[in-house]
């Protein structure tokens, strides 16, 4: 097997980076490999800033600082090892900021085309985490029974897109204090199940609804008191 070295770039030729072709291909001597592999993670290492700044929650973030050591201090074999998965990051549409941009915003519009018209890019991540959740929770007054993973099954049941909506806000809404709930718990050596976290849940809704009650009194009175 042979290929000039000039062809080399895993965004067009991923298939050379493979450990087969690493290992068979005459084009990888260890001087091939290391130049290579150090150039790739020139690219990397740029690519996992600007992913620091903009996307550090990401995948391709997550999965990938920190991961690439500098050539110098490891065997041929070593780098051998890693290149084909260092090629894969390089070749990713979804390794750059724009890729990742691009896939959400596709993401959302599919969720909106769906009739999900209160999925964003801002809130699509605690959207795709809420469907998760509503998997072995209850939340509300909303018992989920099935699991709703996809879309056509939320179809084929009629669920409407209001309740959905709904229940997806007092999600966002409870959730860290209801995960602050299960952890103080848990300190305490006691075992959560979701019959609390539900119970938790609706004292935490009863006490936020009489405070935005009595808060609206106070400004009818206040208008009330101004009007005179």
């Amino acid at each position: 097997m042979a290929i000039n070295p000039d062809q080399l770039d895993p965004r067009n030729n991923l298939q050379w980076y493979t450990k087969d072709a690493i290992k068979n291909a005459d084009v990888w001597t260890p001087q091939q490999i290391r130049r290579e592999y150090s150039r790739l993670r020139d690219i990397a290492e740029k690519r996992l800033k600007r992913l620091a700044i903009a996307e550090p929650e990401s995948y391709a973030y997550r999965h990938n600082v920190g991961k690439y050591a500098p050539a110098r201090g490891q065997s041929t074999a070593e780098l051998a090892e890693q290149l084909p998965e260092l090629a894969r990051f390089i070749s990713a549409k979804t390794g750059t900021v724009k890729g990742i941009r691009a896939q959400r915003n596709k993401a959302v519009a599919t969720l909106q085309e769906s009739g999900y018209d209160f999925v964003t890019p801002a809130n699509i991540k605690e959207f795709g985490e809420f469907m998760e959740a509503s998997r072995e929770t209850k939340l509300g007054k909303v018992v989920y029974t099935e699991i709703i993973a996809t879309y056509r099954f939320m179809q084929e049941q009629n669920i409407p897109w209001a309740r959905v909506k709904e229940d997806f806000a007092q999600w966002v809404r409870a959730r860290k204090n209801l995960d602050t709930y299960v952890a103080k718990q848990n300190a305490k050596g006691k075992e959560v199940t979701s019959d609390d976290i539900l119970a938790e849940f609706d004292r935490m809704e009863a006490k936020r609804k009489k405070k935005n009650e009595a808060n609206r009194r106070y400004r009818q009175r206040k208008k009330e008191a101004d009007g005179r």
